[in-house]
C-alpha cells in the first residue's frame, strides 16, 4: 500500500487538472475543473473564492469526487478516481504556503479575504493505467 501511495503522490508533484464533483442542494451532482496539488503528502489541495458555488456545496455536504487524467507524457495513460472529504481552510499559514503568483488574476494576494484553500482528504483512490483494466486501489484511514 505504501508503494502505491508513493506512486500516487508523485502524480501530484506538479499541478494536476481534475474534475471536482459536489452535490447541489437538491441532491444532484455538479462538476467543474480545479487544479490540484499536494506539497508533501495528502491532503490534496485547491484554491477557490469563498463565495463560489462549490463552497456552498462543500459546506452543505463535504463529500466530493475528483477525476483526473492526462494526455501528456510521461503519465499519459494514468487516470484517477478520487473519493474524499473536503474541508475549507482560511488558516493564514496554509493560504501563504499554497499561494501562487499566477492567482493574482483572481485574488489580490494570500491575505485576500475571498481566497480560501480547500483540502481534500482522500479515503479511496483508484489508479487506472497501463497495468491493465482493473484499477489499483488505495484506501486511506
Amino acid at each position: 500500500m505504501k508503494d502505491l501511495e508513493k506512486q500516487l503522490l508523485e502524480l501530484f508533484h506538479r499541478d494536476r487538472l481534475a474534475g471536482l464533483a459536489t452535490v447541489t442542494p437538491d441532491g444532484r451532482p455538479w462538476v467543474r475543473y480545479v487544479t490540484l496539488l499536494a506539497k508533501t503528502g495528502f491532503p490534496l489541495v485547491f484554491c477557490t473564492d469563498v463565495h463560489s458555488r462549490k463552497m456552498a456545496h462543500i459546506r452543505a455536504n463535504p463529500e466530493v469526487h475528483l477525476t483526473s487524467g492526462n494526455l501528456e507524457p510521461p503519465d499519459d495513460s494514468v487516470y484517477l478516481q478520487i473519493q474524499g472529504r473536503a474541508e475549507v481552510s482560511t488558516d493564514p499559514s496554509a493560504r501563504s504556503r499554497y499561494w501562487k503568483k499566477e492567482w493574482t488574476r483572481y485574488f489580490k494576494g494570500p491575505d485576500d479575504p475571498n481566497y480560501v484553500i480547500v483540502e481534500v482528504a482522500p479515503y479511496r483512490i483508484e489508479l487506472y493505467g497501463p497495468h491493465g483494466f482493473e484499477p489499483l486501489v488505495w484506501t486511506g484511514s
